[in-house]
């Protein structure tokens, strides 16, 4: 049996082992967590005539993805449950899963909640959500004095 020895700060002397095994949880805020990935990533950008959100859902079908508009949030959640056996001669092989996540964002006033689409390609959810016609963003520059 091998001994590990710790430092004073408690970290061991691999961390990349330990933090695969925990799955970097410790210590982190969740959304940091590549290995467990329970928040997709999400890019947002604003065009000239709509915004536009982006969500990596690798491996999510159209079914498996809710995207909701409600009291000025847009809510995208996803929840996956799976199950696979083998059967052979004289064994039985078992593995079920189950992944769920869920994002809101608040909708900006700008944006017109009545003309929103969503669309799914190679793992890429696309969200866009349209301008109101005649909004302006009022933008005032406060002088520091």
């Amino acid at each position: 049996m091998n001994l590990l020895k710790w430092t004073k700060n408690l970290k061991p002397k691999f961390p990349a082992v330990i933090e695969k095994f925990w799955g970097k949880i410790m210590g982190k805020d969740v959304q940091e967590n590549e290995e467990v990935g329970l928040v997709p990533s999400v890019n947002i950008s604003e065009a000239e005539k709509a915004f536009e959100i982006a969500v990596a859902v690798p491996g999510l079908d159209k079914k498996d993805l809710k995207i909701e508009v409600e009291d000025g949030f847009l809510r995208i959640s996803s929840e996956k449950q799976y199950e696979k056996e083998e059967r052979e001669k004289n064994w039985l092989r078992r593995e079920f899963g189950y992944a769920c996540f869920q994002r809101v964002f608040q909708i900006p006033e700008s944006a017109d909640t009545e003309k929103v689409n969503a669309s799914l390609k190679n793992g890429i959810l696309t969200i866009k959500m349209a301008k109101k016609k005649g909004f302006e963003n009022s933008v005032r520059r406060i002088e520091v004095k």
